[in-house]
């Protein structure tokens, strides 16, 4: 008999292997267009650090697979051809890379995945132009590419985007307010969460609404993907907590991760969290000791719990949907897995 932790440890590097392959197949040919969209036309960039960034972030740091597989499986959903969808999530993924990109400037993220982010390596001015500059070309390439669709369609789209960012900006400005406090509840934070999910939910929705969705469908995939994007943020907490460096940037520069915040609910484990971070600098032996306070106090329990909550709403949501709702309850699934 395979003891429960193996088994768990097998069922988990099952979904890893079967969402990798998933990525490959439905991400990979949105993602290496929208590379070439990047770096079209940097002939006519004279300023060399910029066009190096561009170059780094493109070739070296970006291999955001996800979001094009995401917007490709719900345009299946509701009966659409992923092929036709490309050249849609292409200017997509333009204007979340340079919103990611200033996303590191907010959070002053040098390091992420143990590599230099842009920031990190070029600097904030640098990092701001090249952020703005696929921010602008994602907008004009959308709109060019929504021409094909009927005009109706196309402002359906643009629309449910200007909604989606305005919303991540003011969960991004209110975040801003939490940076660093233990006397955020676990509801206020997962406020932010749920309005930081906007940008997913507007990927899933804009394929439901160009693969000509019901209208069942359509409410069933938008909610689909405010749920996984939840649990994306969450699932990235869940990791931060075990890199001593990016836990300590995170208590300094970021929000607080939702499994602390839930163990500072009892103000025994918030005085002894705020007492560690006032005596000491910031090191593993700190990190440590306030990985040891969040476990005590069922921080990670409490956060697991919720995880658990949102996949079986996330499966509760799908009820409407015909099409390739196995690809959809395996992306719920992987957000179990750290």
């Amino acid at each position: 008999m395979v003891p429960k932790s193996n088994r768990k440890k097998q069922d988990n590097e099952e979904v890893l292997a079967q969402v990798k392959r998933l990525l490959e197949e439905k991400g990979r040919e949105t993602l290496e267009l929208t590379k070439k969209l990047m770096l079209e036309r940097e002939e006519n960039i004279q300023c060399k650090e910029v066009r190096e960034a561009l170059h780094y972030f493109a070739d070296n740091y970006w291999n955001d697979l996800a979001r094009p597989t995401l917007i490709s499986i719900t345009y299946e959903a509701v009966g659409g051809n992923c092929k036709t969808v490309t050249p849609i999530a292409a200017p997509i993924m333009l204007i979340t890379a340079g919103i990611d990109l200033h996303d590191d400037v907010i959070d002053q993220s040098t390091v992420k995945n143990k590599r230099s982010t842009v920031f990190g390596k070029f600097g904030k001015d640098v990092t701001l132009l090249v952020g703005d500059a696929l921010i602008f070309k994602g907008f004009i390439q959308l709109q060019l590419a929504l021409e094909r669709f009927q005009q109706q369609k196309a402002a359906e789209v643009l629309k449910v985007i200007e909604k989606a960012f305005f919303e991540l900006g003011d969960a991004e400005a209110l975040e801003l307010r939490f940076k660093g406090r233990m006397d955020v509840t676990p509801k206020e934070y997962l406020e932010i969460v749920r309005k930081k999910a906007a940008d997913v939910e507007a990927y899933t929705h804009v394929s439901a609404v160009l693969g000509e969705g019901t209208k069942a469908e359509t409410e069933a995939i938008r909610k689909f993907g405010r749920i996984l994007g939840m649990l994306a943020i969450i699932r990235d907490d869940l990791i931060d907590m075990t890199d001593e460096k990016e836990l300590m940037h995170r208590l300094e520069n970021e929000i607080v991760p939702l499994p602390i915040l839930y163990a500072a609910q009892s103000a025994e484990a918030r005085s002894s969290i705020n007492l560690i971070q006032a005596k000491h600098q910031k090191t593993k032996e700190v990190a440590h000791r306030i990985l040891e306070i969040t476990y005590q106090y069922d921080g990670f329990a409490h956060a697991e719990k919720k995880v658990c909550e949102l996949v079986e709403e996330g499966f509760l949501s799908l009820k409407p949907i015909q099409h390739k709702k196995e690809e959809l309850r395996l992306l719920l699934n992987f957000m179990k897995t750290t």
